[in-house]
């Protein structure tokens, strides 16, 4: 089914024309984990539907019990919701409530953050990447009486680029505490390897922080749409009473709580696809290509004014991935013979431009 022209969503593909998954060709623009990493995860499921006549529990308290011992941090300081993008939206409506106020963010970003700013009637400030990363200085001169929130996205969507923990700490520390810091960590799941933060570990500390993870990237659970955030005390509670009751379905709690109980089966599927990752950019870049250093589950191909060229061609070729603008291209890691069917696409198109050129 094909949808109808309008402004971007996230995450959306490079042509909002094609289907979110062909049934023929690689969908590699929505940064989706390429299989389920639990096995029998059905079964999980099939049992939660027991109880559908019931509406679910409205604070996910089981589940908020296990995020909280995984991490070590008080039950009060977790907020469950449907996905890490609708707590932002709670966050970013609550810190900025007044129109002109201004939320500070990379450029570019995950789509979300501009919608859900601009949703909130508050003011984007968009501060441009720095050799593909936060430009965190700037983002700091960035700051006026007005900033009510900065949201931080480590590693960064769509670069894939992760901050080390000395420069983060280092920032967190000069953000005026009038500025609800927003710490996006959907992908840090796939950092393993990288010195970078760990928000977890440092939150308690800086009571204007919230830090958002998400089940629909390591954990394969897109689909089911749920997400957490960790907070002081404080934050939480008004964050929790912002949510709508019953958010979280009882089947996104069942496979979410099952997700964190096998956590050694999810890192191990995290495990493949950074070794697919590896292999992905080594092939590019053996190929000329520019490629980021990525701590995500996705490259980035720096490319500007080609971004669409590319992406346009590669959906010829049933290779969905997603372009930036004139920015740059996000390929996110498949299976392997995704990444095959991508590498071998990837030369045909630098030798078509190169012939071009010469012509």
């Amino acid at each position: 089914m094909t949808r109808a022209a309008g402004p971007a969503l996230p995450e959306d593909p490079a042509h909002p024309e094609d289907p979110a998954h062909p049934e023929e060709g690689h969908q590699l623009s929505l940064n989706e984990m390429p299989a389920v990493p639990l096995a029998h995860l059905e079964d999980i499921l099939r049992e939660s539907l027991h109880g559908a006549n019931r509406y679910p529990d409205p604070f996910a308290r089981q589940l908020t019990e296990a995020i909280a011992d995984l991490f070590s941090v008080p039950d009060h300081d977790v907020v469950v919701g449907p996905g890490s993008a609708a707590i932002l939206q709670h966050v970013i409506q609550g810190a900025a409530p007044q129109r002109g106020d201004e939320v500070i963010y990379a450029r570019p970003a995950f789509d979300a953050y501009r919608l859900v700013v601009s949703s909130a009637g508050a003011k984007p400030v968009e501060v441009p990447l720095k050799d593909h990363r936060h430009d965190l200085s700037r983002m700091l001169d960035s700051v006026t009486p007005r900033t009510r929130a900065l949201v931080l996205c480590n590693p960064h969507n769509p670069t894939g680029t992760a901050l080390d923990t000395a420069a983060m700490l280092a920032f967190l520390r000069e953000v005026p505490e009038h500025v609800v810091i927003v710490l996006d960590e959907a992908y840090h799941e796939f950092t393993r390897g990288h010195d970078t933060l760990n928000g977890p570990e440092v939150y308690q500390g800086l009571p204007n922080m919230v830090v958002l993870r998400s089940f629909s990237k390591a954990y394969g659970l897109a689909g089911l749409r749920i997400g957490f955030a960790l907070a002081p005390r404080d934050v939480a509670h008004t964050l929790r009473n912002r949510l709508l009751p019953f958010s979280v379905s009882t089947i996104a709690e069942a496979a979410a709580r099952a997700a964190l109980a096998r956590r050694p089966e999810v890192f191990r599927q995290v495990d493949r696809v950074i070794a697919e990752r590896g292999r992905l950019t080594e092939g590019l870049r053996h190929q000329g290509w520019d490629v980021a250093p990525s701590a995500a589950n996705f490259c980035w191909l720096p490319l500007g004014s080609r971004s669409p060229a590319f992406a346009a061609a590669a959906a010829r070729q049933g290779i969905l991935v997603r372009a930036v603008g004139e920015e740059g291209v996000r390929i996110t890691v498949g299976e392997p013979q995704a990444t095959d069917a991508l590498l071998r696409f990837a030369a045909q198109f630098a030798a078509e431009s190169a012939g071009l050129a010469s012509a």
